[in-house]
């Protein structure tokens, strides 16, 4: 194994100095004892995946290293280190603490086109341009401007994809949706929140000032070469917070009018009018082949003419050509030309290629036309249409194949810019409003589904809803794991906050704007998007006012008043949390009542009204016991635990935090034990018993660390570090509060002053 060892790969540089330290140690053990990854292919995984971990591709999980200790303490090599290594090495980062490690790289380029044809003089001023963003200097600005149908996605794109190699850090991209075919234009702030989660921080770390977002952007990129692509601008506002301040950096920008505000110094602009009569016939070729261009030579011009030499509608009338061999092009021109093409509107072109749509077909780019989002995945699609997915597969691959539709992403469509525009106005002239309410009510349905599924299995421990009846025609969403729930969610998350808001305002939808907010909160709000789950709640507000559903009004006020205890906005959440309570009286609805109480309760300890808190706990305790819901039971004994610790009545304290720690472990709620384990350290510092609580705390930290709980693990490493303190051990207590202050720092609004002022003061 030693020499299986010499011959490992270095480890890879992005590695923090603690992970660092780990897979040294993980190396040093494995070669000491004499085996190989397969030797290991035994215990906790496979082969591959052992040769992953000693060449530092990813962290072992805890059970892997322990199976690895007993074998190698069977051996007589003592590995008791290695566990706190990894426990070190295992502190999440959302993105870089030290330097020399590499935030998260984005990928975010939509797909490529491998036909893309012409504009090659373009491509030669856009590759000299990104090579000098590439070296030392100043972040590049381009701004790509021309008419609608122009081309500039698709030279944007294609010249990203070209391009990527000189940006190794990640590449980022925006639809802005600045000339509202798509719905409304994307914020600058809704940009940059994007951006940021794609550079790897977590949407719970941003911080809630849009400047300060801004800052923090700017900050991470910093000395990385990342290519920003913002497709579809229609102002300075959407994309002045997005440009860095540090050089390295190429940023692209699309838009039909340049606007004034990035006129002037260290803009590059690039016009794009019609494609030249050579760049026609490359596209033309690449599509319906040399062959046919050559029977037919005078084809070329008379089909750029009814096209106006735009790229879109070439490519469209391209498509069209090649899907049937025998199609005379000059028939073609002229049938294009009969029905209005060559005007200066594309319209006309995309009429025609819908013309000769199957039916099945061009009913999809109907509906999609008129559908909220910035995309749909297939089995959305499926049920927006109430037809089998094989069906809406072939639908939308036909789409794709005419070039009405994109593929943007693996089984993610989007209908852009003109032919969206186009397509909304034929779904208007050919459904009828009953359909498209139809359509609408289909999709809610579908999300609704989807939506309750995936957060029911990513966080289960809440009391349920009654759902609306199923709708005919709707396809349900099923998730092999968490892991794939969550992934779904924040792929919809953009698409589903469209329609909830579109659908406020339109049609008998009251029931599913107030259900499909409630059915998304704990992603929302778990997941940091508070700002996104305060605007739902308010619609859902407003809906189960206008339907006078007690059920859904306590429901809507509640997840409002937790939205505004989020953002600080503490007034307003105990205004809310008062209304919930009388609707859920009202509701007869025990559990949701008595998690309002232990809302209320949280509010006054947040103001120091202790007395007034027990209260308000000791209610919610009487109603959870009533129902008998252990894991209820025991937040309210953890919660009355933490009150009686701040009121000192430790004896009380105590009591209520061991049945809260029984009632935990015999549910297998893992935080929950965490934090009434906290409380107990709590107080046992308090009585001067600093054994037991620094043992409390290294408990915590266990619990916290493995379901990466960040803002935990440093408070639980900041009370640990007070027990060692008391203790008199402030070596310990040093390196402890270090490592807190490290998890912090990497938190850009969390208050690093406490643990500073102890570190501080140690000298």
């Amino acid at each position: 194994m030693r020499n299986q060892d010499q011959r490992r790969p270095p480890l890879p540089v992005r590695l923090t100095s603690a992970e660092r330290e780990f897979y040294t140690e993980l190396r040093r053990l494995v070669g000491a004892s004499g085996l190989s990854a397969g030797d290991l292919s035994g215990t906790a995984a496979g082969q591959d995946a052992w040769e992953d971990w000693l060449n530092g591709q990813s962290l072992p999980p805890l059970r892997a290293l322990r199976e690895l200790g007993s074998r190698l303490s069977a051996s007589g090599i003592d590995a008791r280190r290695l566990a706190s290594l990894w426990a070190r090495a295992s502190l999440p980062t959302a993105y870089p603490a030290e330097p020399g490690r590499s935030p998260v790289q984005p990928r975010q380029l939509p797909i490529g086109t491998s036909d893309f044809t012409g504009r090659s003089s373009e491509l030669d001023v856009l590759a000299d341009l990104a090579r000098q963003a590439a070296a030392p200097g100043d972040t590049t600005v381009v701004v790509i401007e021309g008419p609608a149908a122009s081309g500039k996605t698709a030279l944007a794109n294609h010249v990203a994809h070209q391009l990527s190699h000189l940006f190794p850090d990640g590449q980022l991209w925006a639809d802005l949706r600045g000339f509202g075919e798509a719905g409304e234009p994307v914020t600058g702030g809704q940009a940059l929140r994007g951006f940021l989660e794609a550079i790897g921080v977590a949407p719970r770390e941003l911080p809630l000032d849009v400047d300060e977002q801004a800052a923090l952007y700017r900050r991470l990129l910093t000395g990385r070469h990342v290519l920003i692509v913002l497709d579809n601008a229609r102002d300075a506002g959407q994309v002045q917070r997005l440009l860095p301040a540090s050089p390295g950096c190429l940023v692209l920008i699309t838009t039909r009018g340049l606007p004034a505000d990035l006129a002037g110094a260290g803009t590059h602009v690039l016009r794009l009018g019609p494609l030249s009569d050579s760049e026609v016939r490359d596209v033309l070729e690449r599509r319906v082949g040399t062959t046919r261009l050559r029977r037919e030579p005078s084809a070329v011009r008379e089909l750029g003419s009814v096209t106006g030499q735009r790229p879109l509608a070439l490519r469209v009338v391209a498509a069209r050509a090649a899907a049937d061999p025998d199609l005379s092009l000059r028939a073609l021109a002229q049938e294009l030309r009969s029905a209005g093409a060559g005007t200066g509107d594309p319209l006309a072109v995309f009429a025609a290629s819908c013309a000769h749509l199957g039916d099945g077909a061009a009913r999809m780019f109907r509906l999609l036309s008129v559908a909220p989002g910035p995309d749909i995945g297939l089995p959305a699609a499926a049920s927006l249409a109430a037809i089998p997915a094989d069906q809406a597969r072939g639908a939308l691959d036909e789409l794709v194949t005419a070039c009405l539709v994109e593929e943007h992403q693996p089984g993610r469509f989007v209908v852009y810019g003109l032919p969206r525009r186009y397509g909304a106005d034929l779904a208007r002239a050919a459904e009828g409003a009953a359909e498209l309410d139809a359509a609408t009510r289909r999709l809610l349905d579908h999300y609704l589904r989807g939506m309750h599924a995936a957060v029911s299995l990513i966080y289960p421990a809440r009391p349920p809803v009654p759902l609306l009846p199923p709708v005919a025609g709707v396809h349900t969403e099923s998730f092999g794991s968490a892991a794939e729930a969550l992934a779904w969610c924040r792929a919809e998350r953009p698409g589903v906050q469209a329609l909830v808001t579109y659908a406020a305002g339109q049609g008998d939808f009251g029931a599913y704007c107030w259900q499909l907010p409630w059915a998304m909160a704990p992603f929302l709000s778990r997941g940091g998007f508070t700002r996104d789950y305060l605007a739902l709640q308010q619609i859902a507000i407003t809906a189960a006012t206008g339907l006078g559903d007690p059920l859904g009004q306590g429901i809507a006020h509640h997840e409002y008043a937790h939205a505004c205890a989020l953002l600080a906005e503490v007034g307003d959440s105990g205004a809310h949390l008062k209304e919930a309570l009388q609707w859920f009286t009202k509701a007869g609805d025990q559990l949701r009542a008595a998690r309002t109480l232990n809302g209320m309760a949280q509010l006054l300890v947040q103001d120091g009204e202790y007395p007034a808190a027990l209260d308000r706990e000791t209610e919610a305790l009487a109603l959870r016991s009533a129902v008998g819901d252990l894991d209820e039971i025991a937040h309210s004994e953890q919660t009355l635990g933490s009150i009686y610790a701040r009121l000192g009545r430790h004896d009380e304290a105590v009591q209520h935090c061991q049945r809260s720690l029984d009632l935990s472990r015999e549910t297998g709620s893992r935080a929950l034990t965490a934090d009434t384990l906290a409380t107990l350290g709590f107080v046992h510092l308090s009585l001067g018993d600093y054994g037991m609580a620094v043992a409390c705390y290294m408990e915590v930290l266990v619990i916290y660390r493995e379901i990466d709980h960040k803002a935990g693990t440093a408070e639980a490493l900041t009370g640990l570090g007070d027990a060692q303190h008391a203790r008199g051990d402030v070596r310990a207590a040093r390196a402890t509060w270090r490592q807190a202050l490290a998890i912090l720092s990497d938190v850009p609004s969390a208050d690093v002053q406490p643990i500073q002022a102890r570190l501080d003061m140690l000298g």
